[in-house]
């Protein structure tokens, strides 16, 4: 009985150090900036950016079945812009994933999804924030960290 709690104890321990030995996220997202001022009513390309740190990815925006949490790319209601279309994201890498028994398509070092962003007719002349919504799941060759939600935000100059 004794043996079985110093097991798993130390067990317990390895996975705690495992956590902590891990990057609070491995991944960085920003948006870049958009130089010229956008009209209301058009449409305007944004680019966001991921750099995965070396040795992590995340995975595709294609969902695969009993497979790895996709990454997720949206922006929220309630702001003078919406997503105009379908959006482009670099080639994947495809590999063999045996935590999960199968083929998985993720990103290593940087990928850049490009963004077709709507400004709403509506929207008033001046500076507006655009906040994009992320979410994915980061993983390197020991683990996968939990599903993370995050916003990187851009200022836009919006004109009549």
């Amino acid at each position: 009985m004794r043996r079985m709690k110093l097991s798993g104890a130390m067990l317990a321990a390895s996975c705690i150090a495992q956590v902590l030995a891990a990057p609070p996220d491995p991944v960085a997202w920003k948006l870049q900036p958009v130089s010229a001022p956008v009209k209301a009513g058009a449409r305007v390309t944004v680019k966001l950016e991921a750099m995965v740190q070396e040795g992590w990815h995340l995975y595709s925006l294609k969902p695969m079945a009993e497979g790895p949490i996709p990454t997720r790319i949206w922006i929220a209601e309630g702001q003078p812009f919406n997503l105009a279309g379908s959006i482009q994201a670099p080639e994947p890498q495809v590999m063999q994933d045996p935590s999960f028994g199968m083929e998985v398509e993720l990103y290593e070092g940087e990928a850049v999804f490009t963004l077709p962003v709507g400004v709403a007719a509506s929207a008033a002349a001046g500076q507006q924030k655009l906040v994009v919504s992320t979410s994915y799941q980061s993983c390197n060759a020991k683990l996968c960290l939990p599903p993370k939600t995050v916003k990187a935000e851009l200022s836009l100059t919006v004109s009549k």
